[in-house]
């Protein structure tokens, strides 16, 4: 009986471990406060306005997946839509991006591009500004670096963004 007994303590204390490091683990996912980097890989269409000679609007709606490091490591996928004024071949981006994690939680950042362009690069701002489930509370801000790639058809376009920030989760106070 001792051995059986002895088997079923090793047993007990192995499970316990493993419980231990699969909630730090977890924990370690998700930080209520850090710094984030990461790449968003995605695709979308457009629609341009021509307003004048000089001057169009184009509007955009893109998809994609979102990579990221830091304290919220993670794969998430991405809607993002927008306006771009160009004057002279000289643009303004204006937009909002919906961040969605593989439990249904998700996040949303304005984005703001000053001084953009069609080219290859663009730089650009993000600010969190909402968040549901685990990312409620959800404040902070980010640098990115769009890079156009070639569009596989006409009225569609792809892009990767890099991007470095921080954030923090500030819980509203229950009333």
């Amino acid at each position: 009986r001792s051995v059986v007994m002895k088997k079923i303590i090793l047993a007990g204390t192995c499970i316990t471990f493993v419980a231990l490091a699969l909630c730090i683990s977890v924990n370690a996912e998700m930080q209520n406060e850090g710094t984030i980097s990461g790449t968003n890989t995605y695709g979308g269409t457009q629609k341009i306005y021509p307003i004048d000679k000089t001057k169009f609007i184009m509007i955009y709606e893109n998809t994609g997946v979102q990579r990221t490091e830091g304290g919220m490591s993670d794969v998430r996928s991405t809607r993002n839509i927008g306006i771009m004024f160009f004057d002279k071949g000289v643009g303004k981006l204006h937009g909002f991006i919906t961040v969605a994690d593989k439990d249904g939680d998700f996040y949303i950042a304005e984005i703001v591009e000053d001084n953009c362009s069609l080219g290859p690069q663009n730089q650009g701002k993000g600010t969190y500004i909402s968040g549901f489930g685990k990312y409620e509370g959800i404040k902070g801000n980010y640098d990115y670096t769009r890079t156009n790639l070639r569009p596989v058809a006409e009225g569609t376009h792809q892009a990767v963004a890099n991007f470095k920030g921080n954030y923090k989760i500030v819980k509203p106070e229950k009333q």
